[in-house]
């Protein structure tokens, strides 16, 4: 059985080095993480075996209007708004603009947050910058060992991109609505069940999650990175932002094939000293 993944509860400012090559054989990362965070994170999952591409569930999906549904409690600050009208079998998207036709505006819920994150920002932010606890009540939809958050906003019978800004050591993800959040019987981190997909910068490279197995992406770093989801298709795509401003664009990391039955929402796994900030489209900017 695989350890239980928790959260660090003391600092360390010594960097941790790696175990003899017995421990982890197909782990070829380059970190200069804080100790507790890392042990905490690689303790949690197994490398041995190459990341699995899951069937596409899409046939026969008929077209609808989808409205965003939010997960969270009343009154976000998260304008309601409609997604285009599902079509299936149409191309994927590949340019930038492509994707912010499905735009898809995200609030951070507090209720799911473990109690080491902090939101700010109007629920657009959260911070992990020491082991300071955060005086969250318990709730039975909060993660109670992983440094996680979910997303108010789950999507359900449509597409959705959204974009997020990060610094530090992070995995963005995509996770199940009924995905494990107590980590009791169910690793829960972000990539280390089959019920949640993940991207975090490692070093040189992106390092792709899914299962509790991993695959490294050689790619040049950014701040910013892209998700686009097709939910009826099954289609997940983690895409690196480049470029500034109105110049911007996209590349793809990583495009999972997967089995979405439920709904799903945006999550984060934060690190020590790490945080990831929800853009904003620039028409919101501008409104604001």
């Amino acid at each position: 059985m695989r350890p239980i993944l928790l959260a660090s509860t003391q600092s360390d400012q010594n960097l941790y080095r790696f175990p003899p090559s017995g421990s982890f054989k197909a782990l070829p990362v380059r970190l200069d993480l804080h100790k507790s965070d890392l042990l905490t994170f690689l303790g949690a999952h197994s490398f041995t075996r190459p990341l699995p591409l899951m069937p596409n569930s899409g046939a026969g999906t008929k077209r609808t209007m989808p409205v965003l549904k939010k997960a969270g409690r009343k009154g976000s600050s998260t304008p309601e708004e409609k997604l285009p009208p599902y079509e299936p079998n149409i191309e994927e998207p590949t340019t930038r603009a492509d994707f912010m036709k499905y735009w898809f505006p995200l609030s951070l819920d507090d209720k799911t947050a473990q109690k080491l994150l902090w939101i700010s920002e109007s629920g657009s932010k959260v911070v992990r910058t020491s082991d300071a606890v955060c005086p969250y009540p318990t709730r039975p939809e909060r993660y109670e060992h992983s440094p996680q958050v979910l997303c108010k906003e789950g999507l359900l019978g449509c597409r959705g991109y959204w974009e997020v800004a990060y610094d530090g050591w992070v995995v963005i993800g995509v996770v199940s609505e009924n995905a494990p959040r107590k980590g009791q019987e169910v690793p829960c981190g972000i990539g280390e069940n089959s019920t949640s997909w993940g991207v975090g910068r490692s070093g040189s490279c992106f390092q792709v999650w899914h299962n509790g197995e991993n695959t490294d992406v050689q790619m040049p770093s950014s701040s910013a990175m892209g998700v686009y989801v097709d939910q009826p298709a099954g289609i997940i795509k983690f895409l690196s932002v480049e470029g500034e401003a109105e110049e911007e664009e996209v590349r793809l990391i990583y495009k999972f094939k997967a089995k979405m039955k439920e709904k799903v929402f945006p999550g984060f796994w934060i690190g020590t000293n790490s945080f990831c900030l929800l853009r904003k489209k620039r028409a919101e900017i501008q409104e604001n």
